[in-house]
């Protein structure tokens, strides 16, 4: 099977849900979208489910390899931890928090793609364990791992976004959440 034709119908639907939300997609808007026939999509993916969890599973695997490759551009924790941060969530928090589409795909999520959401968010929180391992002793008064800590710091933003009114509170509430983890002024 072609796994370039494969990531190309992925990032085709993963624009359809984000603009039509999940339930008013279908297999022909997908098939439409990445530019082939409905029973060639059906080669690729038995479903509009599988299709919707493997685009989300590879677009969270795209950021965490985009937050890898740029980490070292960083030279403090703090500063890898808010970029990551950035990347993750924040730099699409307005668009995602005023948009009734976007909100139905975080609400299908847990129903149809509950095992790639997870999967996304553990190598999210190991690349969060990474820097967090690698500020040293920043972290000893915690007195917890590095990938709790990095659990911890995850858990929170999922609540921040939440509560956060738009993407500049979000990023002040992670910036202090990482100035209380790492015991350093906010900046």
């Amino acid at each position: 099977m072609n796994e370039r034709k494969r990531h190309h119908i992925l990032d085709r639907a993963l624009e359809v849900f984000f603009r039509y939300g999940f339930k008013r997609v279908s297999m022909n808007e997908i098939a439409e979208a990445a530019g082939i026939s409905r029973p060639g999509l059906y080669l690729y993916f038995q479903s509009k489910e599988q299709v919707f969890s493997e685009a989300l599973a590879r677009q969270g695997t795209l950021l965490v390899d985009e937050i890898s490759s740029n980490l070292g551009a960083y030279e403090s924790a703090s500063a890898k931890l808010l970029y990551a941060f950035e990347v993750w969530t924040v730099s699409t928090f307005d668009r995602n928090k005023n948009s009734p589409e976007a909100q139905e795909i975080v609400d299908a999520t847990p129903h149809f793609a509950r095992d790639a959401h997870k999967a996304v968010y553990e190598k999210f929180e190991s690349l969060l364990a990474a820097v967090v391992a690698d500020a040293g002793t920043d972290i000893q008064y915690l007195k917890l791992s590095p990938s709790k800590v990095a659990h911890i710091l995850s858990s929170a933003m999922r609540g921040f976004k939440i509560v956060a009114k738009d993407g500049a509170e979000l990023r002040r509430m992670l910036k202090g959440l990482i100035a209380l983890t790492l015991r350093t002024p906010e900046s």
